[in-house]
């Protein structure tokens, strides 16, 4: 019987909001890399919740920003393809930024779109309740998101409350991933991609930011139980 919530989510914003650091909260496990740096995430990557009533599989989208070169083509045209085919829309702001020319530019994308959207405020473990109260109220008057959600990915403030009300938009249907698969990344990549963020992070003065990682040679070392 179909007697679940099941659907595909876009999470939206720019880079630098604490997209990927709510995805791996919400999913229980380090999949989607961290870093500093702007667009880390370089392509739609899902990643599937599983509960007894429900299974959302999200999209982690690279960070939107005015492309400078070929990558950040890819990786715009990689977030506009994330709002295509999905039941519900994220969009993510960070406290700490006041809305510029990328905030407006993703905004308009939003305004095409005939799909129910959320705003998530992150970061709000900064903020007093005041200030956060002005913020919600800032993105009600734009009258385009049903409903306006502050959390902190990193505390793990209000996420639950989240996943409750993003269950709410979803329809009823079958789950589209086994339960026990929390990404459609294989092991391979997953290895890659976390080479790639502890790159980043050591040797961010002396390598590029458009590295890529190429895996060689990869196997499981068995331990003795």
């Amino acid at each position: 019987m179909n007697d679940i919530k099941s659907g595909f989510v876009s999470l939206v914003g720019r880079s630098n909001v604490g997209k990927s650091t709510l995805l791996n909260r919400i999913i229980g496990e380090k999949i989607s890399i961290i870093s500093n740096k702007p667009q880390t995430t370089r392509s739609n990557l899902k990643l599937i919740y599983n509960s007894l009533d429900s299974q959302i599989v999200f999209l982690d989208t690279p960070g939107i920003q005015n492309p400078k070169n070929k990558l950040g083509e890819f990786m715009l045209k990689e977030a506009r393809n994330s709002l295509k085919d999905v039941d519900l829309i994220l969009y993510m702001v960070d406290v700490n930024f006041e809305i510029g020319e990328l905030d407006k530019l993703i905004i308009d994308m939003l305004k095409k779109i005939n799909l129910p959207k959320l705003c998530i405020i992150n970061k709000i473990d900064t903020l007093d309740s005041e200030e956060i109260c002005k913020l919600v109220s800032k993105y009600k008057d734009m009258k385009l998101f049903e409903k306006i959600i502050p959390i902190s990915a990193s505390e793990g403030t209000n996420v639950y409350n989240l996943i409750d009300c993003i269950k709410s938009y979803l329809p009823y249907g079958p789950k589209y991933y086994s339960d026990d698969m929390i990404t459609d990344q294989t092991e391979r990549e997953i290895v890659g991609e976390i080479i790639r963020e502890k790159t980043l992070t050591f040797l961010r003065d002396e390598i590029p930011h458009g590295i890529n990682v190429l895996i060689e040679k990869f196997s499981i070392r068995k331990t003795n139980q």
